[in-house]
């Protein structure tokens, strides 16, 4: 459930000015090494220049899927975050369909903007085994040298 804060509450402090550009270098629609992130439509992928992980280790032009449903208000105050496993993928409605809609619905997409981002490890189109080393296919694949990643990985 999502509170509503009262009107007479002190407003909340402006969002961050900094660009999103900060965070990734560029967004990718394929990728032709890794033949499951074509299952999911309509999804975008941010590549992250460099990431490092709860384990020490650092992951460079790191790819994350992720979908968008509904439209970001001027205030950028109606975002709704979806983080799933249970499809790993960054398709909100695989699993959360029925939740997914209009008003009276969970997620209400004509209310809020609805991020769902695959998860890392996942082979949907985020980092994982299946993908190219520091996105460079020449480098070949992770595989089995792909690290270990947590949930605080991914809601960092």
């Amino acid at each position: 459930m999502v509170s509503q804060r009262p009107a007479h509450s002190l407003s909340a402090p402006s969002p961050p000015t900094r660009a999103v550009t900060e965070y990734f270098q560029e967004r990718i629609h394929s990728q032709p090494e890794n033949p499951f992130a074509a299952l999911i439509p309509h999804q975008q992928i941010a590549v992250i220049p460099s990431f490092t992980l709860e384990s020490g280790a650092t992951l460079y032009n790191v790819p994350v899927a992720y979908t968008t449903r509904g439209t970001l208000s001027p205030e950028a105050d109606n975002v709704m975050v979806i983080c799933h496993a249970l499809t790993g993928s960054a398709d909100v409605s695989d699993w959360w369909g029925p939740l997914l809609g209009g008003p009276g619905r969970a997620f209400d997409t004509s209310r809020f903007f609805v991020v769902c981002m695959n998860s890392l490890g996942s082979p949907y189109g985020t980092a994982s085994p299946v993908t190219a080393k520091d996105g460079d296919a020449t480098k070949g694949r992770y595989g089995p040298e792909f690290p270990l990643t947590t949930i605080r990985d991914d809601v960092q």
